[in-house]
């Protein structure tokens, strides 16, 4: 009877310090999450691929449904080489623009931009048409072409 106990308290314990390890090494703290400003970069756009877009400051519009990334500076821009695709991209780095373009904020302004960075996936998908994309950036560089 005391062998049995002996055996258990050990397979016990050995059962106890195996979970307690895979617990320790299940929780990696330097992934990265898989959308949103802190991913994995998608893509790059560098300066020299000079990418022209129009930015504005969405804000809530008059339809109280809309509150897809609503208080975020949006770059919109059309593909050269295919005139449907319009890829829009939410800016994560505002304080990389140094007030800027603070003046278009509740404006409704748009503004033409010169710009690069590091493309994100979004975290929160919406329906659209497959030629139109959703995604988040990380501002390198950006400059206003119009005054």
């Amino acid at each position: 009877m005391k062998r049995k106990l002996l055996n258990f308290s050990k397979y016990t314990l050995s059962i106890m310090l195996i979970g307690i390890v895979l617990m320790g090494s299940g929780c990696e703290k330097d992934t990265p999450p898989d959308c949103g400003c802190e991913s994995v970069t998608v893509r790059i756009i560098p300066e020299s691929a000079n990418l022209v877009g129009n930015m504005y400051y969405k804000t809530q519009s008059s339809d109280p449904m809309d509150t897809y990334y609503n208080n975020y500076f949006w770059i919109v821009y059309t593909d050269k080489s295919c005139i449907n695709c319009v890829h829009s991209m939410i800016v994560c780095n505002e304080e990389i623009m140094n007030n800027q373009f603070e003046s278009i904020k509740g404006t409704g302004e748009i503004v033409e931009v010169k710009f690069s960075g590091h493309v994100k996936e979004i975290c929160e998908k919406t329906f659209a048409p497959a030629d139109y994309t959703y995604e988040r950036i990380v501002i390198t560089s950006i400059e206003r072409l119009k005054l």
